[in-house]
């Protein structure tokens, strides 16, 4: 099927490709200023959003994976039309885009889709360890945690840049007081590894704080180089 650009009442169509904080804002915008004189539609694989620091209290056990899905059909704003399904093609030239539930054109096309995290990329992460910093591997990680009877934990960034740099250390802060909750810290080492010579280096005063924090919950820093094989 092809949605065609004009609805019959001459309307422009704004097609947004992706749901992210870029999508939501600008749709939100676009709904304020012009309200139902333009058609906006917004496509996104997913069917709701979850903030990122939400995933940490998933996966440390202080909520439930559905107190933080934030649905889109709750989120979108007036004139705003969001379509759940998955973008096979763009097409820059016809503003155009073919998904699975059909072709979409537009007056004005927006790609908002932003990246893809790939786990696979570092050797042995797949297989051997765990991420927490997408949707599913941080939610699984609860009940690898909540198994957890203490030992070695070793909380690793393995290039730069990575997006949302206070992230390894906030972890390492809320293991040490998961841990500790759970009488399992004494028997317990954590150790940070981060190719960078301070935590937050646009941060100097963050960074101090930080490594203070560390040094009074007794948890290991390793700044600096590449991550590879930790001993």
């Amino acid at each position: 099927m092809v949605d065609n650009v004009e609805d019959g009442d001459g309307k422009m169509r704004v097609l947004v490709l992706g749901a992210g904080f870029g999508g939501l804002e600008l749709t939100t915008r676009l709904s304020e200023e012009f309200g139902n004189d333009v058609e906006v539609v917004l496509i996104d694989q997913a069917d709701g959003f979850v903030f990122g620091f939400s995933k940490l209290d998933v996966m440390f056990g202080r909520t439930g994976a559905e107190a933080v899905h934030h649905p889109y059909r709750d989120l979108v704003k007036p004139g705003v039309r969001f379509i759940q399904t998955t973008i096979r093609t763009i097409d820059p030239t016809a503003l155009s885009v073919g998904t699975d539930a059909g072709d979409f054109e537009s007056d004005l096309m927006v790609v908002a889709l932003g990246a893809d995290l790939d786990p696979g990329a570092t050797p042995g992460l797949v297989e051997v360890g765990h991420e927490f910093y997408t949707v599913g591997g941080a939610f699984a990680l609860r009940e690898v945690l909540a198994g957890f009877e203490g030992g070695r934990v070793v909380v690793g960034v393995t290039s730069t840049p990575f997006k949302c740099p206070p992230a390894p250390s906030e972890t390492v802060l809320l293991l040490h007081e998961y841990l500790s909750e759970r009488g399992l810290r004494d028997r317990s080492e954590i150790s940070l590894v981060m190719p960078l010579p301070v935590p937050i280096p646009p941060s100097p005063a963050a960074s101090e704080a930080l490594l203070e924090a560390f040094s009074q919950r007794n948890i290991n820093w390793h700044p600096g180089g590449p991550c590879g094989p930790f001993r």
